[in-house]
């Protein structure tokens, strides 16, 4: 059911909270944005939604429907539920007895890490893990914990604004929309308004880091005004549900206004411009002049989030942003057309665009593609790119797939089909054993028990109903299980092409970032929770996996 955005009960404080906003992010960032019109069904270049298309849309149903399923696939699927969850609680187990309210927890020396400015990275961003589950008693002592938090108090250490935005402010929103204590969204309201100093820049295009105390902007290469693409594109959905929230448009126009200056400053195959294949974005930016610095665009790490977040947020918008959706059709078909290859093994992977020129490269953050695409591709009922996401999905796949382990390499390298170039390149013969042996060579062969695969597989099971994408999801958690669980919690595996269990021994690496509950555990649990838990007719996530409402009605104004 749709309900009215007024029906929304917002707390006072946080109301009030908002005013700070607008003078943070300044006059010169607010006129910048003065071509984004964000009342209405008209989008920032002039065009105008179809309301007919918006109903249409609104009324599509995209999630499987599960009501045949068989009593003893009911069965198994909750029995390995009821497994992913106790993995859970042995981890919470662990940070909550040496590290409780720290970023991470180092598990093999059982020490509170400090990582995200100590305001407790792994608790907010496990809040909505917490509520799902069903572990009431632990929401309710981290609730206690997150109404203390000071975000003045920077830890000694300057905020990744990307970070904070996706896993502070985005957890605190869906665990204010999941359980409606207003003290999340008070929470969330009073951290977003620290980081819209931030956005105080010649064209409101956000500084990577952040001196919270004194509101001062740099970047993450001192000295430079270097920053990429997903750092200054990831804020979109978190911003227009806090604009939506709280009736205050301040948000939702800064996060906006990124892409307009992008849009502004870079003319796509004009002389001397970085910026080649319209859509395909390149990853390097000078967030002072808005231009692209390079012309290597890539979907993986340093681009992945921006191009989620177009699709996503028009989602979120209830199909109202009318820019965001043309942007990401825009961008989804040159990626067909240029970012991807089959590799000599038959697969089709996504790569490294430089210009127009194609790169075998790819690593483990591309995973995210085919859940997203498959997700859009149901909605607009696109036959062709549903079918390219399970290309990529059957891809991504075999990385994980064709190792002992059971567990996928941060990075490979491929040999595409009939380039013998990419094979008579490569740098050694042992490289060349591994793509006689695999397909492709391990660049990076660790894994530190990222989520983007399964978060795929969990969007194909739910969007398809066939099991063998739950199927491939669990035998990823049995390797997880074998390699990376250790007293106290679990940790990455440094080489996926030894199988712990065989081997008699763990070769870790000791980093549990707070993503392994946000992201991993849930969509490892959502794969086989039952299917009406955060169906994706009601739900979408963000790209720290934190669900926020579709049933917020938007007509166009805050």
């Amino acid at each position: 059911m749709k309900v009215p955005l007024l029906s929304i009960c917002v707390a006072a404080a946080a109301m009030a909270a908002t005013t700070v906003a607008a003078s943070a992010y300044g006059a010169r960032a607010t006129a910048a944005a003065a071509g984004y019109q964000a009342a209405g069904t008209t989008n920032s270049q002039g065009g105008t939604a179809s309301a007919s298309r918006v109903e249409a849309l609104r009324s599509r149903r995209v999630q499987y429907d599960f009501s045949n399923e068989s009593a003893h696939d009911k069965k198994i699927r909750r029995a390995r539920a009821q497994t992913i969850k106790e993995g859970f609680v042995h981890a919470w187990s662990g940070y909550s007895k040496y590290a409780y309210g720290a970023d991470e927890l180092d598990v093999l020396n059982k020490q509170p890490k400090t990582t995200r400015n100590g305001w407790g990275a792994t608790l907010v961003d496990a809040l909505d893990t917490l509520w799902i589950m069903g572990l009431k008693d632990e929401f309710a002592r981290a609730r206690d914990f997150v109404a203390a938090i000071d975000f003045r108090r920077d830890g000694g250490q300057l905020a990744k604004v990307f970070e904070t935005n996706i896993r502070y402010v985005g957890g605190l929103l869906s665990a204010y929309e999941l359980s409606s204590d207003t003290v999340f969204l008070d929470k969330a309201v009073e951290l977003a308004d620290i980081l819209m100093a931030a956005f105080d820049t010649p064209l409101g295009i956000p500084w990577q880091m952040l001196n919270v105390t004194s509101g001062v902007g740099s970047s993450e290469s001192a000295g430079t005004n270097d920053s990429n693409l997903a750092e200054v594109g990831t804020f979109q959905m978190e911003f227009f549900r806090l604009s939506q929230l709280t009736a205050n448009a301040t948000y939702h126009e800064a996060a906006q206004n990124v892409i307009t200056m992008l849009l502004r400053k870079n003319d796509a195959g004009a002389p001397g411009s970085s910026y080649v294949v319209p859509g395909l974005y390149p990853v390097g930016i000078d967030m002072i002049n808005g231009t692209f610095t390079k012309s290597s665009a890539y979907w993986g790490g340093g681009g992945d989030s921006f191009y989620e977040y177009l699709a996503k947020t028009w989602v979120l918008s209830d199909f109202m942003l009318e820019r965001d959706r043309e942007l990401w059709s825009q961008s989804i078909d040159a990626f067909a057309k240029y970012a991807v290859a089959e590799s000599s093994d038959g697969y089709l992977f996504t790569g490294f665009v430089d210009g127009t020129k194609f790169y075998p490269y790819t690593d483990t953050f591309t995973n995210f593609i085919p859940g997203t695409l498959a997700l859009v591709s149901k909605i607009v009922g696109s036959d062709k790119y549903f079918s390219l996401a399970s290309s990529l999905l059957e891809a991504g796949y075999s990385v994980f797939e064709k190792m002992p382990s059971s567990l996928g390499a941060e990075s490979i390298r491929f040999v595409r089909k009939n380039v013998p170039s990419d094979y008579t390149a490569l740098p050694s013969q042992a490289a060349k054993d591994q793509v006689d042996r695999y397909g492709f060579v391990l660049q990076r062969p660790y894994y530190v028990l990222r989520p983007e695969l399964i978060e795929s597989l969990y969007y194909m099971y739910r969007l398809t109903g066939d099991v063998v994408y739950a199927d491939r999801a669990w035998k990823i958690w049995q390797g997880i299980q074998r390699n990376c669980r250790v007293a106290n919690g679990y940790v990455g595996t440094a080489d996926v092409t030894v199988d712990a269990f065989a081997a008699g021994v763990k070769n870790t690496v000791d980093s549990t970032e707070s993503f392994f509950f946000a992201e991993t555990l849930l969509y490892l649990y959502l794969t086989f929770a039952d299917q009406d838990t955060i169906s994706l007719d009601d739900w979408v996530f963000t790209t720290e996996a934190h669900p926020l409402s579709r049933s917020i009605a938007f007509d166009g104004t805050f």
